[in-house]
């Protein structure tokens, strides 16, 4: 591995072990809670709508698969992968205390290189993560791989807006109004810096949709939220 993606790796896990314990509370205060609704609604795309079992990529705190839970109730499987051990292990403990316990799995590893076998899951979701991996090619790849026939993918994650007015005030807003909210709520600036940073630097809504369909996906698509500002990709196996 290269020393550019080792670095990476390095900062990006350094990120979240700095600031899981109020992850949501920042991903509330940035989106005013928009983000929840978009993941609840972008669930809804799972498996046209059976459900079947979800691999939950980036699991963070663990918020899809109450929302996944929900939806489809809990005779389904969902196994949470992330690479961050401490958020993996707040997810765990945020889940057992609303009782949701029952077919679940927490497995540590890196989206590049998923330890499941070929065909594992109806679904796999994303929830802001994808923007975090090193390799995306190589991540989208693994998830095309772990898919069953017919399976679904959800990518949700923050994007580029439409009207170039509001592409400003939003630039705007990340880069002088979330390190002040992140400073006032975690004490801490550097991180949001670089989640500020990794939005920017994310690709455009086209060239996701381009990535996933050179590594086999179908029926790729995908629907603007709030002009933009967060996108849903959704593609098949």
């Amino acid at each position: 591995m290269e020393n550019s993606a080792k670095d990476r790796i390095k900062l990006v896990d350094g990120v979240f072990t700095s600031i899981y314990k109020k992850y949501d509370l920042m991903n509330d205060v940035i989106s005013l809670g928009y983000h929840r609704i978009v993941k609840r609604k972008a669930l809804k795309s799972c498996h046209n709508g059976r459900s079947g079992n979800l691999l939950d990529l980036a699991a963070g705190t663990g918020d899809l698969a109450i929302y996944f839970r929900k939806l489809y109730g809990d005779n389904n499987k969902i196994t949470l992968a992330d690479p961050n051990t401490e958020m993996l292990s707040y997810a765990k403990t945020s889940l057992e205390k609303k009782s949701i316990n029952k077919n679940i799995e927490f497995v540590t590893c890196y989206a590049e290189k998923l330890p499941f076998n070929d065909n594992s899951f109806d679904n796999v979701a994303i929830g802001f993560g994808f923007r975090n991996f090193t390799d995306r090619i190589k991540a989208l790849n693994e998830i095309n791989r772990v898919l069953s026939n017919k399976g679904k993918l959800i990518i949700i994650d923050f994007s580029k807006p439409v009207n170039p007015i509001i592409n400003a005030l939003n630039t705007f807003y990340l880069n002088n109004i979330v390190p002040i909210l992140a400073k006032i709520i975690t004490g801490n600036i550097s991180e949001y810096r670089y989640l500020s940073k990794s939005i920017k630097e994310h690709p455009n809504q086209g060239k996701i949709i381009k990535m996933m369909e050179t590594v086999g996906f179908k029926n790729c698509r995908y629907e603007n939220k709030l002009n933009g500002i967060i996108a849903v990709h959704v593609g098949e196996k």
